[in-house]
């Protein structure tokens, strides 16, 4: 909240109390050189107080950009309308921000009625970042007043900066038209399919009139019907493993979990396929419906910013869980699900999407630098969970269900294509 006032500095203080001193001193005992001594502060003061501000500066700050991606950089601007000699800024410390200059503090000296002063930051890792508050202080002419305000909190979203990522396979036989893929039945789309006679329902702009004019029978225009892939996104929030250096250093579970999200979803919304995202483990439960483009690719990455672990490890009650995908229809779905695989509840999951009928693929973000140092107990505990860990994916593996690490472009290359080779003969699915 900002003063209504301006409030005399220290500065100010001590120059009246210098000039009243030794001006008394100098009357007293007849001292010309105390007052000599004394006549700069005297005048100071006097001064100082002449030329007090009677207005308070009006106040006008924000950043340029509200959303950003991973390692981008915005610039919160102020401007100072007022009678000012010099304005500082100083903004709050955080530890997924780099600030321009270093210590997010800044001096500027007033040229005008108008102040302006701006600090550069740079976001390190995806997610809401709150700048909790922005210090700022004018002073008046030889310091002697000072107005001080604190601004209110100023909401930055960071958006995951997708993993380089691309896939040279299908998923689906290659005989496809929206996006990569095409349907093989007749139906309401773009693609020509023939011409056949009118039946009741037909659009009429669906008639083919110079064919219907030359024949005397009312024909139409059949096409083939519009079909896409369906790519589900399945992140485990259940719990964050590894360090997290941001943008420039060393990835997390999650890190690598929500920026390979991103670049799947970036990869397949762009090329005209559905993609949708949903979460489970973590204190919320995060989903984003099936679309295609740009805007879905937006809402996608904006999900996956709001993404947080869960506070005490404790992933959600199973049945729930798995409640949220038994409407999905598994007609060209292929659903990706990315999870460190700690947790034995992940790879149950995938086990019961992979009975629904669902192409499961399994992406494996745990990364390599997990360390555990707190005990020899403990560390015997985690050496004991990874051995457990790679005999359940060996479990999975042979189930069906492929579980890959992520290392980028052509992580997925040789699954889709087993998945594509699966989709053209029957399928048992357990009702």
């Amino acid at each position: 909240m900002a003063d209504d006032a301006w409030t005399p500095t220290a500065a100010h203080f001590r120059a009246v109390a210098v000039a009243t001193v030794l001006v008394t001193a100098a009357l007293i005992w007849r001292r010309p050189d105390l007052l000599v001594i004394g006549t700069p502060f005297a005048v100071v003061a006097a001064w100082s107080a002449l030329t007090r501000p009677t207005q308070p500066p009006v106040l006008v700050d924000g950043f340029e950009h509200s959303t950003i991606r991973e390692g981008d950089a915005t610039r919160w601007r102020a401007t100072l309308t007022g009678e000012v000699d010099l304005v500082t800024a100083a903004i709050d410390h955080d530890p997924w921000i780099e600030t321009r200059p270093v210590r997010g503090a800044v001096a500027v000296a007033a040229s005008g009625d108008e102040t302006a002063l701006s600090v550069v930051t740079r976001s390190m890792r995806w997610g809401r970042r709150t700048i909790e508050r922005v210090e700022l202080g004018a002073s008046s002419p030889w310091a002697a007043f000072r107005w001080a305000t604190t601004t209110p909190p100023r909401h930055v979203t960071t958006l995951p900066l997708p993993a380089v990522f691309d896939v040279g396979a299908s998923p689906r036989p290659p005989d496809g038209l929206i996006g990569l893929h095409r349907s093989t039945r007749g139906g309401e789309g773009n693609e020509f399919a023939g011409i056949r006679a009118f039946r009741a329902g037909d659009r009429m702009r669906r008639i083919n009139w110079a064919r219907s004019a030359r024949s005397e029978e009312l024909l139409v225009n059949a096409t083939w019907a519009d079909l896409d892939t369906h790519v589900a996104l399945v992140l485990d929030a259940t719990d964050d493993y590894g360090v997290s250096d941001g943008i420039d250093g060393r990835a997390s579970s999650l890190d690598a979990g929500v920026r390979a999200a991103g670049a799947i979803a970036e990869h397949y919304a762009t090329r005209g396929e559905r993609v949708s995202l949903r979460t489970f483990g973590g204190p919320v439960t995060h989903s984003v419906p099936p679309g295609t483009g740009r805007g879905q690719l937006r809402r996608t990455l904006d999900t996956l910013a709001d993404v947080r672990p869960a506070a005490d490890g404790r992933p959600l009650a199973r049945a729930g869980r798995a409640a949220g995908w038994r409407h999905v229809s598994t007609t060209g779905q292929m659903t990706v699900m990315l999870s460190p695989l700690v947790a034995p509840d992940a790879l149950d999951l995938a086990m019961s999407l992979g009975r629904q009928g669902l192409a499961v693929v399994v992406i494996d973000t745990l990364p390599d630098h997990v360390v555990v140092h707190d005990d020899e107990l403990t560390s015997l505990a985690w050496r004991i969970r990874l051995l457990e860990r790679r005999r359940e994916l060996r479990m999975v593996t042979a189930a069906g269900i492929p579980v890959v690490r992520w290392q980028g472009p052509g992580s997925l290359d040789q699954v889709i294509r087993d998945i594509a080779r699966r989709t053209t003969g029957p399928r048992l699915v357990r009702r």
